[in-house]
């Protein structure tokens, strides 16, 4: 031990890490204020100290997750200056591993509530169109010859992709990595 102190987790922090874990376990209606509290070792008066609802919490939990998802696993694809290689590196990081990975569950959970949800529904939409022009303008630099319909058309896949995936955990990327590839790779724009 280097004799540093250890950050400390703010409650705030706790109580939405809590609820983010909860949804994939219990479903989108079983994250109560109380589990919330059990989980993150608190008061459940604090919660609502933090948080205006149990519903803002679950699309503070859920959104703040589906961005990290999907920044974590496409940034590090994004690193290389390849559009090829980035786009088969970005698919093989979100479609491989385990199709109940909790962040998928997460992200399944979130994308049903949203349907009944208008600010949870806007709130994703609006991160799904922050990564539409992250994408695009990351093809453009790099000479992809229709960036708009590349990254709208990359998005929509991963997105269609993961949740069949869902239902199917033997479904294979490959073709999906092949059409893909195929698309990003028409020529200089």
């Amino acid at each position: 031990m280097n004799g540093a102190p250890r950050p400390r987790t703010s409650t705030r922090e706790r109580i939405i890490e809590a609820a983010a874990s909860l949804i994939p376990e219990v479903g989108w209606g079983g994250v109560s204020s109380r589990r919330v509290a059990e989980r993150a070792g608190v008061n459940t008066g604090v919660i609502h100290y933090h948080v205006e609802s149990i519903d803002e919490l679950r699309r503070i939990a859920a959104v703040r997750k589906i961005r990290t998802f999907f920044l974590d696993r496409i940034g590090g694809a994004l690193a290389q200056e390849d559009p090829l290689e980035a786009v088969e590196s970005m698919l093989h990081g979100l479609c491989s591993g385990d199709s109940r990975d909790p962040q998928l569950q997460l992200l399944y959970e979130s994308l049903v509530a949203a349907s009944r949800d208008e600010r949870l529904r806007s709130e994703i939409a609006a991160s799904l169109a922050q990564l539409r022009r992250w994408l695009t303008d990351w093809f453009a630099e790099r000479g992809v010859a229709h960036p708009i319909p590349a990254a709208v058309t990359v998005t929509a896949a991963l997105d269609g992709f993961l949740l069949q995936r869902m239902l199917d955990p033997d479904l294979d990327p490959a073709p999906l990595i092949e059409g893909l590839v195929a698309l990003v790779g028409h020529g200089p724009a």
